[in-house]
């Protein structure tokens, strides 16, 4: 329950007040200039706080999350919302895929962070501690990196706190998208969440360096309720008539060759273990390798690039 006014670097919102600007993170090598925005409502609620853009393509996110701060009054919130809209900037300026150009790490396996660690490590302790510890909820929207595509799905994890995984679940379940991810990841956001004891979900729509019309209104959508949920705002757009799949292992696959992928499947394709989901081959069209799925499960986001290296991501398979 905040009542008092919130403090993220800078930037000072009382309640029925919004603050925003960028906000100077040292991360030991660079000063990062992140893009922050503190809507605190009129009323007192509960704070959630959310990313978009820990990984700096990811674009459908980053606009989404842009549309939903920038269009919030806080004359008619409750509680607050503390919004990092591009967490990963130097990633984002880049265009770089999956890493920070600052020391080549994946932000979202370097949770919770440390404070006297490499650039991505210090951020993610940054994120931790002045963006995620003291929520109520916390939610991280990303989609598919600029060469993967992807079919939509929400993420959680169980804390084996059951007050918390009921609203972790009850969060997903708002978001509204066809699959719901169950499952630790290690070095991620929602593993610092809850870690720390706070409901948590992973929102991922669209993908390949894209950010189309109707991928950003679903993920937009989709937050938009999660705040409802959360009782920051009264309305929001209703939820998609369909079942939730839920979805509790998940097998990523990667290459062990350098070369050209081709797959063999598309996003949402439900296979069976066996099934062959592409080739890499070399430059003159020779097999390099001839992956097969080792169990049975939707393909949640593919590489679409041409390009493959030796310990690339091929696929995701959920089931």
């Amino acid at each position: 329950m905040t009542t008092n006014a919130i403090v993220i670097g800078q930037l000072e919102a009382h309640p029925g007040t919004r603050a925003s600007g960028v906000v100077p993170v040292d991360v030991g090598t660079a000063t990062l200039e992140v893009p922050v925005a503190i809507v605190h409502g009129s009323h007192p609620g509960p704070r959630v706080s959310v990313t978009a853009g820990i990984h700096g393509a990811e674009y459908v996110s980053i606009a989404a999350l842009r549309e939903v701060v920038l269009g919030l009054d806080p004359s008619t919130v409750t509680g607050s919302l503390v919004a990092v809209l591009t967490a990963n900037p130097a990633a984002f300026a880049a265009r770089s895929i999956y890493v920070n150009p600052l020391d080549g790490l994946n932000l979202n396996r370097q949770f919770p962070g440390d404070i006297d660690g490499s650039p991505t490590q210090r951020l993610a302790h940054w994120l931790t501690t002045e963006v995620i510890a003291g929520s109520d909820a916390f939610v991280d929207m990303h989609c598919g990196d600029m060469n993967e595509a992807l079919v939509s799905f929400t993420g959680i994890e169980e804390t084996g706190d059951a007050a918390v995984d009921a609203r972790s679940r009850e969060m997903a379940e708002a978001y509204g998208l066809r699959y719901l991810l169950i499952g630790p990841s290690p070095g991620t956001t929602t593993t610092a969440a809850a870690a720390l004891g706070i409901p948590a979900v992973l929102g991922e729509v669209g993908g390949q360096g894209r950010w189309p019309r109707e991928d950003v209104a679903l993920h937009a959508a989709g937050f938009r309720r999660v705040l409802q949920a959360a009782g920051l705002i009264e309305t929001a757009p209703s939820t998609p008539r369909h079942d939730t799949d839920v979805l509790p292992t998940e097998a990523w696959m990667r290459a062990t060759t350098t070369g050209y992928w081709h797959p063999a499947v598309a996003v949402g394709d439900r296979i069976s273990a066996g099934t062959v989901v592409g080739e890499v081959q070399d430059a003159f069209g020779a097999v390099l390798e001839r992956p097969s799925a080792a169990m049975d499960g939707v393909v949640i986001f593919l590489v679409s690039s041409l390009a493959m290296n030796a310990g690339d991501p091929l696929l995701a398979l959920a089931g």
